[in-house]
């Protein structure tokens, strides 16, 4: 009897469960067929047209190319760039949104609104203010000049610096707001108790930022 009392709430749950996953699955239906259509067939349709030649035969004539002489060099420049980006977007990302962190929340909200709303100007207005300045007479090289720096003015522009300064402030606004929800659900307490125990900032970095990451995903 016991048994029997015991499994007849399963029935209902299980139903329940399976009712919620079909719904679950025809709400992510248009999604599915969307990513689909848009993304995974002109991806796939791409990579097919990639092996083919000019008279539709089978080639890796293209892949050769693409890994030999000037594109191999540029393929090269862009990694470098890309790490670059990276690395100085994961530090000064990192400095900001632990500093924001700190702040409670009506100034940290104003601190990320300062942080966000460049992100949703126009990509070609905010190069134009990267050109002003960084440029021979801009601001920071005039500001350079001013303090008599040796070698001054610098040439930030139309090089590899200054494709790294323009991504990196492109790529700064995700970095924070992500590293934010991470640190902004950080119990302050844990971090002091790392501290007083001699643990480092790369240390309290690794081990309980990175830490709490790896345990959210998880979840």
């Amino acid at each position: 009897m016991a048994a029997l009392t015991a499994t007849a709430p399963a029935r209902p749950r299980k139903l329940l469960a399976s009712r919620k996953t079909r719904v679950g699955i025809l709400y992510a239906l248009p999604v599915v067929v969307y990513l689909l259509v848009l993304f995974v067939y002109p991806i796939f349709s791409t990579l097919f047209l990639s092996l083919k030649n000019a008279d539709g035969s089978l080639t890796l004539h293209w892949y050769a190319d693409a890994l030999t002489g000037v594109n191999l060099s540029v393929l090269f420049t862009t990694l470098r760039i890309s790490a670059e980006t990276a690395l100085l977007s994961l530090l000064f990302g990192f400095v900001l949104a632990n500093a924001i962190s700190r702040l409670k929340p009506l100034w940290a909200g104003l601190a990320m609104l300062i942080v966000v709303v460049p992100h949703f100007i126009s990509a070609l207005v905010r190069t134009y203010g990267w050109i002003i300045l960084l440029g021979d007479k801009g601001l920071v090289n005039e500001t350079f000049t001013g303090l008599s720096v040796p070698r001054a003015p610098f040439q930030l522009l139309y090089n590899e610096l200054g494709v790294v300064i323009g991504t990196t402030s492109m790529m700064l606004p995700y970095t924070v707001l992500l590293l934010y929800g991470v640190m902004r659900g950080v119990d302050r307490r844990l971090l002091a108790a790392a501290s007083s125990m001699g643990a480092g900032r790369v240390t309290i970095f690794r081990r309980i930022y990175l830490g709490r990451g790896r345990g959210s995903r998880r979840r």
